[in-house]
Order: C-alpha cells, then sequence, then structure tokens
C-alpha cells in the first residue's frame, strides 16, 4: 500500500482553510485582512490559491461560508434565511441567496425544504 503523499500546494491550501474558517463568518474577514493572517503578498497568496484550489481568495472564503451556511440550514430550521445569513458573514441576504443558487443550484429555503424531507 502506498502511504498518503501531500504536496505542498495541498498542505498550504490545507492550513489556509482553517485559518479562513477560524475567521470567515466574520463578515469583516476581507482578502486584505487575510493576507495579514497568513503573512503573504496578496499577489502571492491569489497566484498559490490558483494554482493549490482553482480559487482566489474571495472566492474561497464564500465557498468556505456558503458550506457552512448549507449545514447550519439543516442543523437549525429554526433560523430564517437572513439570521443563517448573517451567522456566516454575509450581510445581505439577497447577496446570500444568490451566491448560495449559484453554488448549490438551488436557494437557500429550497435547499432546507429539499434535505429537511429526505432525512
Amino acid at each position: 500500500m502506498i502511504p498518503f503523499v501531500q504536496t505542498t500546494s495541498s498542505l498550504f491550501a490545507n492550513n489556509l482553510f482553517t485559518r479562513i474558517e477560524d475567521h470567515a463568518f466574520n463578515e469583516s474577514l476581507t482578502v486584505q485582512k487575510l493576507t495579514r493572517l497568513v503573512a503573504m503578498s496578496r499577489t502571492d497568496l491569489h497566484r498559490k490559491l490558483i494554482n493549490s484550489v482553482g480559487m482566489s481568495a474571495t472566492e474561497c472564503i464564500r465557498y468556505i461560508r456558503l458550506n457552512k451556511a448549507s449545514v447550519i440550514l439543516l442543523e437549525k430550521p429554526g433560523l430564517s434565511i437572513f439570521e443563517v445569513a448573517i451567522e456566516v458573514g454575509f450581510n445581505s441576504q439577497s447577496y446570500f441567496t444568490k451566491r448560495f443558487r449559484e453554488l448549490f443550484g438551488t436557494s437557500p429555503s429550497d435547499w432546507r425544504k429539499v434535505k429537511m424531507e429526505h432525512s
């Protein structure tokens, strides 16, 4: 059996995603703040992210927030869509809904409804 070997870029991505997750749900997290957290220039951060995960820093932050939202929608059915958006760092329900639909192909409320019906 061949042991799993992580590449430098996957180790970087895992470390970065952990750092983003630690701060992503604060709506004030920006790419500029992220560059300070990881002690990298914006250019270096962007290049490394594109090479390792195919996303920009903004896209990574949004991806993590939306994935967390998909979990919260199911774990906390009493929260409104606006409350879920706020909890994961979005300050606009319409923007949150637009981006959620782009990633998951459905609105947050339909996501919750369908997933709850099938559980």
